[in-house]
């Protein structure tokens, strides 16, 4: 009986377990989108993500340095849990600078990145799914 148990505690383990885990495998260039402000919080084909590396995707948005931060998300078109994905710690993820990565929550509900630009231009924002949990981050487009 007890040897049961632990079977069955050992799978109920590693099936919470894997699904709190984050891998390249799952491909979001078919579904994610960059959401914020600047798009009305919509999900418009400009801002859907492309796919750079197995696990890396990218996309660009122009944006004014009016000296105010521009809110953002990574999302479906549906909000979906599992694809609404914001900050994970309001303390260290919630404010994106120029190439610090932050970590994210893809089972965010109002937890919106905050990104302001130093300069008027292109930005590339990204979304890295390559390690346990899934990170952000903006670098100034050439």
């Amino acid at each position: 009986m007890n040897k049961k148990l632990t079977t069955l505690a050992m799978v109920s383990v590693l099936t919470i377990t894997a699904g709190c885990a984050t891998s390249g495998s799952r491909d979001y260039s078919d579904s994610l989108y960059l959401r914020g402000q600047f798009a009305w919080w919509d999900a418009l084909p400009e801002y859907k993500v492309n796919k750079v590396d197995s696990g890396l995707y990218r996309t660009e948005v122009e944006l004014k340095a009016d000296g105010q931060p521009y809110e953002f998300k990574f999302g479906d078109a549906n909000w979906s849990t599992g694809t609404n994905c914001g900050y994970l710690s309001e303390k260290e993820d919630k404010v994106v600078t120029l190439d610090k990565p932050v970590n994210a929550n893809c089972s965010a509900v109002f937890e919106n990145f905050r990104f302001t630009p130093p300069e008027n231009g292109v930005y590339g924002f990204y979304f890295d799914t390559r390690g346990e949990v899934p990170q952000v981050y903006i670098k100034k487009a050439n």
